[in-house]
């Protein structure tokens, strides 16, 4: 019997995907950054994670220089 693998929702789009398939950021301090393990975090999809309108609202929310979060986000993709 094959085991289910986890589903998480995006924090854009409120979409559903398998937890691999998502982004999984935290907030330390000001500053979104990778997830390492420790603390609380939040997925975000690979559409939302390249749609504008999308980021603009992310960075308004958390408050974040928006060229520095999308720089993390392509960086995170690449690796991903």
């Amino acid at each position: 019997m094959k085991k289910s693998q986890p589903v998480r929702m995006c924090i854009a789009c409120r979409s559903r995907y398998p937890q691999n398939t998502l982004i999984r950021l935290k907030l330390e301090g000001k500053d979104v950054v990778a997830f390492d393990g420790r603390g609380r975090s939040f997925y975000l999809c690979d559409i939302c994670s390249t749609n504008e309108k999308k980021i603009k609202g992310l960075t308004k929310r958390f408050k974040q220089d928006e060229e520095r979060f999308v720089k993390l986000l392509k960086e995170l993709m690449k690796n991903g």
